[in-house]
């Protein structure tokens, strides 16, 4: 099936809508037929232009399928249109927006890794706050990719407010990840957010149910952001039966009481 066929059959099957005042009204009809998943499974920077303009269609349909299909870039034209996109009024848009984000930066030569993820940030700082972190949630908790989950865990330290519940309890959950940089991010993470909620999250994380290196992590981030409570609880593990959480309870405690906390 040519792609024009695609599209048309896509319409037909789409229940019939109102457009919604955006662009929609004033282009020809043939500008309908612009193929969104074709473009989207070439991958190619190609498909960039005129999936940037569909970000702007007045079908959601295709506005989610553009989102989506742009995080296969292999450069970070689209990071600022996808950031725009989390405005939209579609909250399935503004998800598959978020989602193409982390793909972008696991796309992105490595070379360019570094000033895209600081535009990435930037841009999502800009938006709302549970717009970005419910997706970059669910891709920490299910993502079958690592290096999505890395990203995710890096991006929440980074754009999640320090007392959003959701954030910091996949953060926490997170220094249990199979990948051991997923969960050194999401360690680095939670030292960043810092607060309240990730001290009695992290307290959470000590009893020895918890896997050993998940524990060690916790200790470690409640050395750096912990106050007089969290010294007080580290100290009754300090003849904890596993050697990791002995020893980064030992650093931890002895930075709390050098710092007078």
């Amino acid at each position: 099936m040519g792609y024009r066929a695609e599209v048309r059959a896509r319409a037909r099957r789409r229940p019939p809508g109102t457009p919604d005042g955006r662009r929609e009204r004033a282009r020809p009809a043939r500008r309908r037929q612009r193929p969104p998943d074709a473009l989207g499974t070439i991958g190619t920077d190609e498909a960039l232009s005129p999936l940037l303009d569909l970000l702007d269609d007045g079908d959601e349909s295709i506005r989610r399928i553009a989102a989506g299909a742009l995080g296969k870039a292999s450069n970070p034209e689209p990071v600022e249109p996808l950031a725009r996109a989390l405005g939209d009024e579609s909250a399935v848009v503004r998800n598959a927006a978020v989602y193409s984000v982390i793909e972008l930066l696991s796309n992105v030569p490595t070379q360019q890794s570094h000033a895209v993820r600081d535009q990435v940030v930037s841009e999502l700082k800009a938006a709302d706050d549970a717009t970005v972190v419910e997706p970059l949630v669910e891709i920490l908790a299910d993502g079958q990719q690592s290096r999505q989950r890395r990203n995710a865990a890096w991006i929440l330290g980074r754009v999640a407010d320090s007392d959003t519940s959701t954030a910091v309890e996949s953060l926490a959950d997170a220094l249990a990840d199979d990948d051991p940089q997923t969960a050194q991010f999401a360690a680095t993470s939670l030292k960043s957010l810092g607060g309240p909620v990730v001290e009695d999250r992290l307290l959470d994380k000590l009893s020895p149910e918890h896997p050993e290196d998940a524990r060690a992590k916790a200790v470690f981030v409640l050395g750096q952001i912990g106050g007089q409570e969290t010294l007080n609880h580290l100290e009754k593990y300090a003849d904890d039966d596993s050697q990791a959480v002995r020893k980064r309870v030992f650093s931890a405690v002895s930075k709390l009481r050098a710092e007078g906390r």
